[in-house]
């Protein structure tokens, strides 16, 4: 029996649309063949900064010392043995202190939910969204972005996310970005609600219209998409990419 590209109970997200968008054979990679790549200091930094900011918020700890904090940030941080990676780990202290500050500033400290998943049923599409948010207050979400580069102004894909996140949850969403000396908060506004949905939809239209076309197989998705690894904009994981070149040769062979 040909083996299916995705299972029966298949989610959407925004990072798996996004993916097909940009390189549908790195999305049959990830996916389809389910070719992970391994965790990185700078996500860790990202998913430790916002894990920071929400241990200190829950615990009413603004302007307190920290040092339990830090040292609770450092044990996780060091649980992974990257190597050479200590700056990260000072990066993930500092970002999530100033993700604090100005959740606290903005009167933001009674965090309803963090990192939860919610699955919905979307009309006009067969597989529902699966969503996770950041921080869920009682009239807005806010989605945290560690960076070590501030950006001139929130980034297309992230407010494509937000817009999404913000319709289907029916309430207003914000973009935190923080490096670990500035900050940006952006409230979206309609229009970019409004576009960034409208976008979302179309990339999980598309990727079920290619799902039809390969009739769900995994193999004649790999026939009709040629594999793209060029380092542009990310590099592929190296190990990811000589077994991806050993599969589609085998497929192609056939």
């Amino acid at each position: 029996m040909t083996k299916p590209l995705i299972k029966e109970d298949f989610k959407h997200s925004f990072s798996s649309a996004s993916k097909f968008v940009k390189n549908p054979s790195e999305w049959i990679c990830h996916y389809g063949l389910g070719l992970r790549s391994p965790s990185s200091p700078a996500m860790t930094r990202g998913n430790l900064a916002e894990f920071g900011a929400y241990y200190k918020i829950k615990r009413g700890m603004q302007q307190k010392d920290g040092k339990d904090f830090a040292k609770l940030i450092r044990h996780r941080f060091k649980k992974l043995k990257f190597l050479n990676a200590e700056q990260e780990c000072d990066n993930a202290i500092l970002i999530s202190k100033k993700f604090e500050e100005i959740l606290y500033e903005r009167q933001l400290r009674d965090i309803k939910s963090y990192q939860r998943e919610e699955v919905k049923k979307v009309d006009d599409l067969k597989y529902p969204v699966r969503m996770f948010t950041d921080f869920e207050f009682e009239n807005i979400i806010v989605d945290a972005k560690s960076t070590l580069r501030m950006p001139y102004a929130p980034k297309i894909d992230h407010l494509r996310q937000q817009g999404l996140y913000a319709t289907l949850y029916d309430k207003p969403t914000a973009l935190l970005y923080a490096t670990p000396k500035k900050t940006m908060y952006y409230e979206l506004t309609q229009d970019d609600i409004k576009q960034g949905y409208n976008e979302c939809l179309n990339h999980f239209k598309s990727l079920e219209n290619y799902i039809i076309r390969c009739n769900n197989s995994l193999e004649e998705a790999i026939k009709i998409t040629p594999l793209y690894t060029d380092p542009n904009p990310f590099a592929w994981d190296h190990n990811i990419k000589q077994e991806a070149e050993k599969i589609w040769q085998k497929v192609m062979k056939r």
